[in-house]
């Protein structure tokens, strides 16, 4: 029996008991008529306060985003006007180059040059997947006498019994080497010349001077030239490195 046909049936029997009595007493009736009329009263109450307890959380939400909104919109017109300043452009971060997988737009360094990845790719910088944005300006450093307990780094130029090389890449291991490029090889023994003409009472001339050598190089960077200065102060025949320097990218590139 539901609640409905339950105040029904108390109803009916209020009236009954009124009719069996033979009096008009409707007291008891609107008694429960009033304690009803409560019930709904206050149903209702509290149903209109969930609904406006709702409705303004709503309209308090929408008003924050509008803050929000009106915020960022003044501040655009501030900008425009020039009583602001701009917000600091934000850049990706440079990370090291390493062999992995790097996605577009990521900003890697190698070999000290800075560049932008133009799709998601595997391959080292200076192939068609990455856009250089910043080229290295860095040069052969001269490192005299190769030493097995120095720590070269790239581009480093050693000299080993006369001849030099140059580092391809950081820590590029036992000089000479697959990580190592020969610059300058040290010449030949010249033929033995004549021999001079006999002193005095027979005495053999005195001896000549010794051929200067290679005591270090000088680097011309903005033609490619690596100038080797010699023992005697003197310079020797410069080397031509761009070509060789265009090689190793190509290679590199493949």
């Amino acid at each position: 029996m539901s609640a409905r046909d339950g105040d029904l049936a108390e109803l009916k029997s209020r009236q009954n008991l009124t009719t069996t009595n033979n009096a008009a007493d409707y007291s008891g009736w609107e008694q429960w008529l009033r304690g009803r009329l409560n019930i709904e009263l206050a149903n209702l109450h509290r149903a209109l306060g969930e609904v406006l307890a709702t409705e303004r959380m709503k309209f308090e939400r929408r008003t924050g985003e509008f803050e929000v909104k009106i915020a960022k919109l003044s501040g655009a017109i501030d900008v425009l006007r020039g009583a602001a300043s701009p917000p600091p452009a934000k850049f990706p971060t440079a990370k090291l180059w390493e062999d992995r997988v790097f996605h577009e737009n990521d900003v890697v360094t190698f070999c000290g040059s800075t560049y932008q990845a133009l799709r998601d790719t595997a391959r080292v910088p200076t192939t068609s997947d990455w856009r250089c944005l910043a080229a290295g300006g860095s040069g052969f450093v001269i490192r005299g006498t190769y030493d097995t307990t120095v720590e070269y780094r790239y581009l480093d130029v050693a000299m080993v019994n006369g001849s030099s090389f140059a580092a391809l890449k950081d820590n590029p291991g036992p000089c000479p080497g697959d990580d190592w490029h020969l610059l300058s090889s040290r010449g030949s023994r010249g033929s033995r010349g004549e021999r001079g003409p006999v002193g005095i009472a027979g005495l053999r001339g005195e001896r000549g001077v010794a051929a200067p050598t290679i005591q270090s190089w000088q680097v011309d960077r903005s033609r490619y030239l690596a100038i080797p200065i010699m023992s005697d102060g003197s310079t020797g025949p410069a080397l031509e490195l761009r070509a060789l320097f265009e090689q190793y990218f190509a290679e590199t590139a493949k």
